[in-house]
């Protein structure tokens, strides 16, 4: 009986690769051989069992090509279509109400890498775009309470601000001050911005704005967004301004510096014609 190893040297030479089955053992070796131990048909037979090795190999990979075609019509079945629009109806915005290229971030009032973006880039996606009316800058919600405990109740209170016509000074002051954040000292911040704080408190303890928060979530969800922060932006139709239903031109993932705004943000203004 031929080792395993006399089937490997023989296939090297042979120029077959035998994958998975180069660490099969077909027999061990004698610890004395006879002198006298006949070979017969030793080539014959290497050949034959190269052969098989051969076709066990090729049996194998053809099965596991069924097996990746069954498994991608799987996934394509059970996977959503992303929509090709987002809705930005009832979320604050800053800057023209007209503007025909729109920006959305989805974030997280305790996430690091939202607190840069606000902090680094967005002063500088304000001056350039929002202040000159190119840009419609919309914020919605996605918290990630498996990393961030009190981010969703921070979503809550920037709402509950908003209430009160303050939703950007305390969204503001949350990201200027996520230490803070992190604390759960939400009144102390509402304080600081002059919110009357009774009504502030009753509306954080209701729960009243916790459907909006989790829609924001829900859209995120829907279009695949599962870090923060991210931003969809797209143009108005052309047709129906009024519409709140925004044609998503590109999806940007991650704090990004200033240069991957403006590029995406151009291409999106020349698409639009202004």
């Amino acid at each position: 009986m031929l080792t395993g190893k006399a089937v490997l040297g023989a296939a090297v030479c042979l120029g077959i690769t035998l994958g998975p089955f180069s660490n099969l053992t077909l027999a061990q070796t004698p610890s004395a051989p006879s002198v006298q131990q006949a070979k017969p048909n030793s080539e014959e037979e290497i050949r034959k069992e190269i052969r098989e090795l051969k076709q066990g190999q090729e049996a194998i990979q053809k099965e596991l090509q069924e097996i990746k075609k069954l498994l991608l019509a799987k996934e394509g079945a059970t996977r959503p279509t992303r929509p090709d629009k987002i809705s930005i109806s009832s979320r604050p915005f800053r800057g023209n109400d007209g503007a025909r290229v729109v920006m959305v971030e989805f974030s997280d009032y305790q996430c690091p890498f939202c607190g840069r973006f606000y902090r680094d880039t967005l002063p500088l996606v304000d001056k350039e775009y929002i202040q000159a009316g190119k840009l419609k800058y919309v914020f919605n919600n996605l918290p990630l309470d498996d990393l961030h405990p009190v981010a969703f109740k921070a979503a809550q209170a920037v709402e509950c601000a908003g209430d009160q016509g303050k939703f950007w000074d305390l969204h503001g002051r949350m990201f200027a001050n996520q230490s803070v954040v992190g604390s759960g000292d939400f009144a102390s911040q509402a304080k600081a911005i002059g919110l009357d704080m009774t009504q502030f408190e009753k509306c954080l303890a209701s729960g009243k704005t916790e459907a909006a928060v989790r829609a924001g979530v829900a859209q995120a969800g829907s279009l695949g967004i599962q870090a923060t922060p991210t931003f969809v932006i797209g143009l108005v139709d052309e047709k129906n301004p009024a519409d709140n239903n925004i044609k998503i031109l590109t999806i940007i993932g991650g704090a990004y510096p200033f240069p991957v705004f403006k590029s995406a943000i151009d291409k999106a203004l020349a698409e639009g014609g202004k």
